[in-house]
């Protein structure tokens, strides 16, 4: 028996590309649905790599966003190492290092351009499908997260290959992100990088604390009143150390300048925080955050050491007659 096909419309502009993720056209990939729940009659002709026809011949779904996110899936899976680039370093931060050898000098030269096209194809969204002229049935994503810039197809997808980039137990971040929910991604990777522990018991006790702290904000819903800061040089702030820990000057200014004096304050400025400092980079902005935790709450627990040792007690002082 002989099928027709259906071949889907193609835009002049992306004549000669894949539909899945935008690079040159080698196949097209002859799309019958199985299971046939709508009972399509014929094939649906689409564009394809060839890589994504590879990928297409081992697919078996229900429906065209199916297999766009089957096909994403499996780039994401294939390109992890170079999607992970985006992870560790910066374009600048590569630009700027010094490795020595001819395969590092190599690395340092392609690296971002590997990640910019491993985005580029997982990210890619296709052209919106016609036959005839007719449109078919517009695709959903609905399903789909972005985080970093970087499009998954499903939360638990977002989740498998995050925990394998940031060296995380994939069901620890689980049980996280279950706790805080899929739309605080970041918060809860920064989280869990930080709390994991080794042993069962150790990460229960991290989920019971990060528990017990969401429910403080909640209580503290109310914004804590308006506080206004106080300017102050960097070169008036001392850096200590705080349990083996650098508190920098210019973190300690930021908060001084918020009006921060509480882990709660700093907690509802935590989004502003990490946007004003990811300009530098993320490795700052987590690094800047823990050490003003850790700063705040030495001063809580601790006030005598707050009134009496704090090398800068007379710039909070300061913050607290102003407000």
């Amino acid at each position: 028996m002989t099928l027709s096909y259906q071949a889907i419309d193609i835009p002049f502009e992306y004549r000669h590309t894949c539909w899945f993720c935008g690079e040159p056209y080698y196949e097209s990939f002859a799309f019958m649905p199985s299971p046939n729940y709508d009972n399509q009659a014929s094939p649906v002709l689409v564009p394809c790599c060839e890589e994504c026809y590879g990928f297409c011949r081992t697919i078996k779904v229900s429906g065209l966003d199916l297999l766009r996110d089957k096909v994403k899936e499996q780039l994401h899976k294939k390109y992890q190492k170079h999607l992970q680039i985006g992870v560790n370093w910066t374009k600048e931060e590569l630009e700027a290092s010094e490795f020595e050898g001819k395969a590092l000098e190599g690395f340092r030269e392609s690296a971002w351009k590997m990640f910019e096209i491993a985005k580029g194809r997982v990210n890619y969204q296709g052209w919106p499908l016609a036959i005839d002229g007719q449109p078919l049935e517009p695709l959903h994503g609905r399903f789909h997260v972005q985080f970093d810039g970087i499009t998954y197809t499903s939360l638990n997808q977002a989740i498998v290959q995050l925990a394998k980039a940031y060296d995380i137990p994939q069901p620890y971040l689980e049980a996280v992100v279950e706790v805080v929910g899929r739309d605080r991604l970041a918060y809860a990777i920064r989280f869990a990088k930080t709390t994991y522990g080794y042993s069962t018991a150790e990460r229960e006790a991290s989920i019971a604390s990060l528990k017990a702290l969401l429910a403080e904000e909640e209580v503290l819903a109310q914004p804590v009143a308006n506080a206004e800061g106080i300017q102050v040089a960097v070169g008036e702030i001392k850096e200590l150390i705080l349990h083996r820990t650098l508190i920098p000057a210019h973190a300690t200014q930021w908060i001084l300048e918020k009006g921060i004096t509480s882990l709660a304050q700093l907690a509802e400025h935590e989004d502003t925080f990490f946007e004003h400092f990811n300009q530098d980079s993320e490795l700052t902005a987590f690094t800047y955050f823990t050490a003003m935790q850790i700063y705040l709450e030495q001063r809580e627990i601790d006030p005598l050491w707050a009134d009496e040792q704090d090398p800068n007690r007379a710039l909070f002082e300061r913050l607290q007659h102003n407000k």
